[in-house]
């Protein structure tokens, strides 16, 4: 499809029509509402392709890359829509128009495999004049992207390509040969995915060629290839950062969450890792990698101006201004609004001495962003309007709410909504009058109007200083905008035209609408007649004659009085302070310090004396030591302050004690039922513990108001008198098969029971506590698939008759069900019951022969252990066993799994326990 046919599907798409498709006109809403909003982009893409729809299809994929020009992905995944439809043409458009602007090794591919179906075909020879555009296809692929760390498939195709070619004579065997060669050796130089692949085949192709002469190739370019397989591996873990924090495959603008700014941090660590040229390569081929690595920073950071503004500081260390100032003209139109990459291409036309280039940019900016301010005010005036608009029209009618209104203009204007409350409000009447509301006759219908217009005005006024703060605030960014690029354009002008030409950029200025540059435009315009121009009472007239126009605007005021100070006008400096004291202007600490640091450095004593008495009067948390403590210093000495009167430490105490304090009115913060903070004391009178023992959104309670009801008036405190001891009443488990269980008790599970069990009781009469505990928790009950549960009493009553300091019984021998091991003499673990419990006897007894001299581990038969032979040093070679049908409980075997005998080599018989069996 040709290019203009996108445009106008463009256009349908941006319009306010329908587009038949609901899910579609769900995410057109949701673009125009955000217009980076990737998650809409791409279920806009999937619904338009699943819609059969081609006006549809085309509209959201002009709009996509109208947006997101530089999205490889969108581009390819277009291009494969296209050809899939037969559309060549608007394939070919498509790559001339950007392969050499999207450094994406995705839209690349999609070239190559086009040229390659357009070409070769399979089983056939290719002729000549095709193999020759297929040679050159590859050769530009790979010129532009052969250095892509994924760009392996394609080295790999292409030496296919090279090897598929037929030869009829020794010479072209031989051009074959070099050729091969030189794609070998540049392939296994550079950092691929693919890398040790194409070396294997490099190889694999030299030992054909020639083996004698192999290794003489092999061993010349190892060190390249061994090179760039450890920059592959550090280049991975840059990746695989970046791959981790990337949220969108579409570029968003920064956010400046924390996920994004890792991810910036992760490109950022990577490009310097390339300009650090990892791969020792020489000047262009090291500066062509880190160009392509730039260009793909760009390309995924498509909204960052950073990004751009060290792409061009790169361009201009290598000595490439021209790229500099092209790859800025760049992002200039990619970033309009960027006043930081406007700046920057500014200035590097004016190093150009491209003086043209850099006014016109300036220019540019000026009306970018006068224009962005106009539609802010149009916008907000556009409401104010729209709301005196929809007063008037209430005010016609007799009473309730606008029943003609459309349903597009309740739901566009969210503005409205007190409005309208207000509107109901008042059609009802105020059931506050009394007998007034229930009045008949012209008197009281007269009064219910007026009752209904007081409160329909008092809505609209309230809506309105609503719309006028927003306003506000969006206006005041926009204005130390505007004025920041006035003072740019001011600085510009002065180095390459002069003062005078200052003064007509002063006057131009003054034809803004007002309110758009503040009064840090005006203050930089004198100072720069002053220091540059060198006519300060040039200067002190500017500021004497804006003074008049922000009279109210204290910063200001200081400036005029600093620079009535650093010029050694001091009448005019005391005369402007005895004019501003009183005023509002005068109710700030500032403009005060700033004249007192005056009259202490070069004013008489009297006057000092004066000016104390009258700021002590004027704020309150001056005193007579505070102004000493001022007096007495200078610059950043003040030890009279600090030594003397303490007033550091003073303050670190008052903002401990002040901390505390807050502390403590948080924690006599209570929480009402619709979640607001309400302040009050305990019910005792006294102050509640501020310490936090719990949240509650936020809000910090203690323990005493965790306890006490929320609205006392309608929930009593309990008493605690009333409270009875828990005593549960232990019933025997029934297990739910069981014919004890009756019918109707299907939801009722009894506690289980707490007797030890027949299998365990004699475990506990025998005194052997740790056997009972571990055989209780090791074997299920078969009835449940339970535990057995412990009965603690009897646990606990033959504890108690245990003698002191016998943890059991001197005939102990622990079951199975407590797999531990016990260190040896030896150095060694050991286990030496058939159960594999605790070794039982004298610790000098040997679980062995006398030539286990081991003191490493070994395991003589432990289930799901190994067998270990013994007679030699350090660790015992282990091996494994079966099962012996003797013991079906046991893991243990009287041969080995090999098939050789338990009684060969060393050690003793595996049946025969009182061999390794302690003494008793």
């Amino acid at each position: 499809m040709a290019d203009s046919t996108a445009m106008e599907q463009t256009t349908l798409l941006s319009s306010k029509q329908s587009t038949g498709v609901p899910e579609a006109d769900m995410y057109k809403k949701r673009l125009e509402r955000s217009p980076h909003d990737a998650s809409a982009w791409m279920g806009l893409l999937r619904v338009a392709r699943s819609s059969n729809n081609d006006e549809l299809l085309y509209a959201a994929y002009s709009s996509a890359l109208a947006q997101y020009p530089s999205s490889g992905h969108l581009l390819a995944t277009f291009v494969e829509l296209e050809l899939s439809r037969g559309n060549k043409s608007s394939a070919e458009s498509i790559f001339n128009n950007n392969l050499f602007n999207v450094p994406s090794i995705e839209l690349w591919q999609s070239y190559l495999s086009y040229v390659l179906k357009a070409n070769v075909e399979a089983g056939v020879d290719v002729p000549p004049e095709n193999r020759s555009t297929v040679m050159e296809c590859f050769k530009l692929v790979l010129d532009n992207v052969g250095a892509d760390r994924e760009a392996g498939r394609i080295w790999i195709d292409y030496i296919s390509f090279i090897n598929s070619a037929q030869t009829h004579a020794p010479y072209e065997e031989q051009q074959r040969t070099d050729l091969l060669r030189e794609t070998y050796q540049t392939a296994v130089s550079i950092p691929l995915l693919r890398v040790e692949e194409i070396w294997k085949s490099y190889d694999a192709f030299e030992t054909r060629v020639d083996r004698m002469g192999a290794k003489q190739q092999l061993s010349k370019i190892s060190p390249s290839y061994m090179t760039a397989r450890t920059a592959l591996r550090e280049m991975n873990r840059f990746w695989d950062t970046i791959r981790a924090t990337q949220s969108n495959t579409l570029p968003q603008p920064p956010g400046w969450t924390a996920r994004e700014v890792e991810h910036l941090d992760a490109w950022k660590r990577y490009l310097k890792w390339e300009v650090s040229n990892p791969l020792r390569l020489g000047g262009p081929d090291a500066h062509k990698r880190v160009i392509y690595a730039y260009n793909q920073a760009c390309m995924e950071l498509w909204l960052y101006p950073e990004v751009w503004i060290e792409f061009a500081e790169y361009y201009t260390t290598i000595g490439q201004q021209s790229d500099a100032l092209t790859k800025l003209q760049t992002a200039s139109s990619v970033l309009p609004e960027s006043l930081a990459v406007q700046f920057a291409y500014a200035e590097t036309a004016e190093k150009m001495k491209q003086l043209d280039v850099c006014k016109q940019v300036y220019e540019d900016v000026v009306a970018t962003q006068r224009l962005r301010m106009e539609r802010i005010t149009e916008k907000y005036t556009h409401k104010l309007a729209k709301l005196d608009k929809r007063l008037e029209k209430r005010l016609e009618k007799p009473s309730g709410p606008d029943q003609n209104q459309t349903a597009d203009q309740s739901s566009s204007d969210s503005d409205m909504d007190d409005f309208d409350d207000a509107d109901d409000n008042a059609s009802i009447g105020s059931d506050s009058d009394g007998g007034d509301a229930l009045a008949f006759g012209e008197d009281a219908k007269l009064k219910r109007t007026a009752q209904r217009t007081a409160r329909l005005r008092k809505a609209v006024e309230q809506r309105k200083n609503a719309i006028n703060v927003r306003m506000e605030d969006e206006l005041t960014e926009r204005r130390e905008a505007f004025t920041l690029v006035w003072i740019m354009y001011l600085r510009y002008i002065q180095r390459s035209e002069g003062i005078d030409a200052v003064r007509q950029l002063l006057k131009r200025s003054r034809s803004e609408p007002h309110g758009y540059i503040t009064h840090h435009f005006y203050v930089a315009a004198a100072l720069m007649e002053y220091h540059v121009g060198k006519r300060p009472h040039v200067a002190g007239k500017l500021l004497k004659y804006y003074s008049k126009d922000y009279s109210n605007n204290a910063s200001y005021i200081v400036e005029y009085m600093n620079y009535l100070a650093n010029s050694g006008d001091d009448t005019n400096l005391r005369a402007e302070f005895e004019r501003y004291h009183s005023t509002p202007v005068g109710d700030t600490n500032e403009m005060w310090t700033m004249f007192a640091d005056f009259e202490y450095n070069y004013g008489d004593l009297s006057a000092i004396d004066k000016l104390d008495r009258r700021f002590i009067n004027k704020f309150a948390h001056e005193s007579v030591l505070t102004r000493m403590a001022t007096r007495y210093s200078y610059m950043d000495v003040d030890c009279v302050a600090a030594r003397e009167f303490g007033f550091p430490y003073r303050k670190d105490i008052a903002s401990r004690a002040h901390s505390a304090d807050t502390r403590s009115r948080n924690a006599n913060t209570a929480i009402d039922a619709s979640g607001l903070r309400v302040h009050g004391e305990s019910e005792s009178g006294s102050e509640m513990p501020s310490v936090s023992v719990a949240s509650v959104t936020g809000r910090y309670l203690n323990k005493q108001q965790l306890l006490a009801p929320v609205t006392p008036n309608k929930f009593a405190k309990p008493s605690v008198n009333a409270l009875r001891e828990y005593d549960p009443v232990v019933e025997p488990f029934v297990p739910p098969e069981s014919p004890m269980r009756s019918a109707s008790s299907s939801d009722y599970r009894a506690a289980p029971t707490m007797s030890p069990g027949p299998q365990f009781k004699h475990l506990l009469d025998q005194g052997d506590v740790l056997s009972y505990v571990a055989a209780a928790i090791a074997t299920p009950d078969v009835s449940s698939f339970d535990a057995h549960p412990l009965n603690i009493d009897a646990l606990l009553g033959a504890i108690m008759q245990m003698p002191v300091g016998q943890c059991a019984p001197s005939n102990y021998r622990p079951l199975s069900y407590m797999p531990w091991a016990s260190r040896s003499d030896s150095g060694g673990f050991y286990r030496s019951d058939s159960q594999s419990g605790y070794y039982r006897g004298d610790r000098s007894a040997r679980p062995f022969n006398s030539r286990s001299r081991s003191r490493g581990r070994y395991d003589d038969g432990h289930r799901g252990g190994f067998q270990a032979r013994h007679g030699s040093r350090g660790s015992h070679r282990q091996q494994p066993y079966a099962r012996s049908p003797s013991y079906p409980n046991d893991t243990r075997s009287p041969n080995y799994s090999d098939g050789r005998s338990a009684q060969r080599g060393h050690g003793p018989r595996l049946n025969d326990r009182s061999n390794y069996r302690g003494r008793p």
